[in-house]
């Protein structure tokens, strides 16, 4: 799994990256940072080996709570299908995929990036709205990579929905590879 080839839509991302990076002075790994994606290049296994499913590699975290968003690595997927899981370390209930390839994982930041997927979680009524139109809070650099990300992978808007969420729960989560919970003293 170390050694799976990269898929083109990530590629497309961490090109992206490459570009993006001198015209805001940072790293590929942190120019979209404003837009809620520090990224891991190349994607890695086992980010938080406590609660990252063993068969992902992670491609970037938000920055925030430990969030991280990973692929899933599956002999059993149809050609094509790359589902996309979010790592929430600090929620009960740890991994949810949201998203059944990159493409739609990328649809989802259209209009404000991808740090408040993780909100979705939390509170749906607040989280719903938020991701179907620009944020006036939103900052002028993360608006800027965003207008980079939009024409560099194509990106239509599509809101992120717990429903959808559930509906890929159903539909991969069986396949994920979750380890054992650590134990802790008390």
């Amino acid at each position: 799994m170390q050694n799976a080839p990269i898929p083109a839509e990530l590629q497309a991302l961490y090109d992206a990256a490459v570009a993006a990076g001198p015209q805001f002075d940072l790293s590929p790994e942190a120019v979209f940072d404003y837009s809620g994606l520090i990224l891991e290049i190349p994607p890695v296994r086992d980010w938080a080996d406590w609660c990252t499913p063993r068969n992902v590699m992670t491609f970037a975290t938000t920055g925030g709570d430990s969030v991280h968003y990973s692929y899933l690595v599956d002999a059993r997927l149809p050609e094509g299908v790359c589902p996309i899981v979010m790592t929430l370390p600090c929620a009960p209930s740890l991994n949810m995929v949201i998203a059944e390839s990159f493409q739609e994982f990328f649809d989802y930041g259209y209009h404000v990036g991808w740090f408040s997927l993780e909100q979705l979680h939390y509170d749906e009524e607040k989280g719903d709205p938020y991701f179907r139109q620009p944020s006036p809070t939103f900052s002028e650099i993360g608006s800027q990579q965003l207008q980079l990300l939009r024409k560099a992978l194509n990106m239509k808007p599509r809101p992120p929905t717990l429903a959808r969420f559930a509906e890929l729960q159903d539909k991969y989560s069986a396949l994920l590879d979750i380890p054992p919970a650590p134990e802790f003293e008390a």
